[in-house]
């Protein structure tokens, strides 16, 4: 559910701009970060559930 509500396109404009953060725009890196989220919270759920 978080991470439907971080790719909701109201939030994913608030990232939308021509800043860059160490050289990147600030767009990449929020759709990256969201993306590391939902790799480590999978493996963190599998890894406890998986018995």
């Amino acid at each position: 559910m978080i991470l439907l509500v971080g790719l909701n396109m109201p939030i994913v404009l608030l990232f939308d701009s021509a800043e860059n953060l160490l050289g990147f725009p600030v767009i990449y890196i929020y759709f990256f970060s969201i993306w590391l989220f939902s790799i480590l919270l999978s493996f963190i759920i599998v890894k406890r559930y998986n018995e």
